[in-house]
């Protein structure tokens, strides 16, 4: 996981002034997950999306390799009400950002 020091609640309080932290954030995700010997391409980012996380302060999962078990991997299922991946919410915030600041 790679969690920021700021408290942000959960993917429904990041705001476009985010932007910045969670590119940050997945930076870090990314190092780590090549310290570890991940395939980067083969790896996953994101965020459970409230009621369904149980911590309230937003935390970057950073999954690489396979799952043990199906019930495993379906917590982290991209498309899901429960689950968003990083690249979404990047995009989501990018909709509501001036054009120049993309």
């Amino acid at each position: 996981m790679v969690i920021p020091a700021r408290h942000i609640i959960s993917v429904h309080t990041v705001t476009v002034d985010d932007y910045d932290l969670l590119l940050r954030m997945k930076a870090k995700a990314l190092d780590l997950l090549k310290q570890f010997g991940h395939n980067v391409e083969a790896s996953r980012l994101g965020f459970h999306i409230p009621p369904f996380n149980t911590v309230n302060h937003l935390h970057l999962h950073v999954l690489g390799g396979k799952f043990k078990s199906a019930l495993r991997e379906s917590k982290y299922e991209p498309g899901k009400i429960y689950y968003m991946e990083l690249s979404q919410l990047l995009a989501k915030l990018e909709t509501k950002m001036p054009t120049e600041k993309r």
